[in-house]
């Protein structure tokens, strides 16, 4: 997939991702890719636009046999469509999903190091968290099967586990076993599990994304959330879904009142539509360019700095780079700003697990991956 960025639109854009530092530093902070959109996208919201009509409208039927299409030709699940409940953001469904299934002083589980807003949301919302921390080896991040029964055993009042699956900031993926071992673990514990599957779609060809709802006993505690977001580069169109696994859950999530849930933007429903419909071989396309990226950042970083160490992440366009060589300090990415002109996400921020770490998005032009890639080079030797 060929991307010829014009540097100096991309700032004139409007997007957070070029606007927040400014045109001197090269922004790879943010999880948003530069590859756009399908035409199919950019064709049905002119089709939208033609029409000058931009009024209450109805998402939820359409989006729902979208969302299902989509599901069973990527990865064979096949769900019912008037199952899907629209969103403004996975981040809201998941909040509508606390506010439904667990009451103040509750336990919110998840793993570290995070998703940032999954380590704010429970102290937001009155719950407590707790952390089920990744385990780091030779080989790379694993999720640590034994200790979750210790954590659960040791605190029943835990209601939720949040999974971010694949992870975000590793890029590591759930196994079929490991999941079903969760949700095992939910049915004797007693737990909701709440599936941000996000950037499943994002799935490189050693691995394979195992839709959570698709494990034998999951559809009675298991919501699943993901959007376009990621895949098609829409997070400012404001369009995701929630996917209950029985319409027990579904009733239960649908009492959180309507200004806390719901209120998918019309256009960009218009535009996930579009994509669900018409993007698979886009984002086939799409998924070879990001293999490559990935594996021509690992590939220059172990060869000129192999200080900077990072493992081949198995999902998402992110690499989670640890800087621990270099003593970074407490703000590993305002460090590395300073020194190469590269601004990254702050792996502190991503809660245990992310000391000396920073994120780095590599779903850019080649050029730009380089250039990246040299003044890091250039400015940690």
């Amino acid at each position: 997939m060929d991307l010829n960025l014009n540097l100096k639109d991309q700032y004139k854009a409007g997007l957070r991702k070029w606007d927040k530092y400014g045109s001197e530093f090269i922004p790879a902070w943010i999880a948003e890719h530069d590859f756009g959109s399908p035409p199919a996208v950019h064709e049905r919201l002119a089709h939208v636009l033609s029409l000058g009509s931009f009024g209450y409208h109805d998402e939820d039927t359409k989006l729902g046999e979208s969302f299902a299409f989509w599901a069973d030709s990527r990865n064979s699940w096949k769900l019912n469509p008037e199952r899907v409940i629209p969103t403004v953001t996975v981040l809201q469904g998941v909040s509508a999903c606390v506010e439904a299934f667990s009451s103040a002083g509750d336990g919110i589980l998840y793993n570290t190091p995070s998703y940032p807003p999954f380590l704010d949301l429970p102290s937001h919302a009155k719950r407590r968290s707790v952390e089920w921390p990744l385990t780091k080896s030779e080989t790379g991040w694993h999720y640590d099967m034994e200790s979750l029964e210790q954590i659960l055993e040791a605190d029943r009042g835990i209601r939720i586990l949040l999974l971010c699956n694949p992870h975000n900031p590793t890029g590591i993926v759930l196994k079929e076993k490991e999941l079903s071992q969760i949700v095992n673990l939910c049915h004797k514990y007693n737990l909701i599990l709440v599936s941000d599957e996000i950037h499943s779609d994002f799935i490189y060809k050693e691995s394979i994304h195992i839709p959570t709802l698709t494990i034998d006993g999951a559809d009675s505690v298991t919501i699943a959330l993901t959007s376009g977001a990621k895949s098609f580069a829409l997070a400012g169109m404001c369009c995701a879904v929630a996917i209950p696994g029985n319409d027990i859950l579904k009733e239960k999530l649908l009492e959180v009142p309507k200004f806390l849930l719901g209120g998918s933007n019309r256009m960009g429903c218009e535009a996930t539509i579009a994509a669900w419909e018409t993007g698979s071989a886009w984002m086939d396309e799409l998924i070879q360019t990001l293999d490559d990226r990935r594996l021509h950042l690992k590939s220059r970083l172990d060869g000129e700095i192999p200080e900077a160490k990072m493992f081949l992440p198995d999902s998402t366009f992110l690499a989670w780079i640890d800087l621990s060589e270099f003593n970074p300090g407490e703000k590993p990415a305002k460090w590395l700003r300073e020194k190469t002109g590269i601004a990254c996400g702050n792996g502190p921020d991503f809660g245990s697990g992310g000391k000396n770490h920073v994120r780095l998005t590599f779903g850019t032009s080649v050029n730009l991956l380089d250039e990246m890639i040299e003044r890091i080079v250039k400015g940690l030797t």
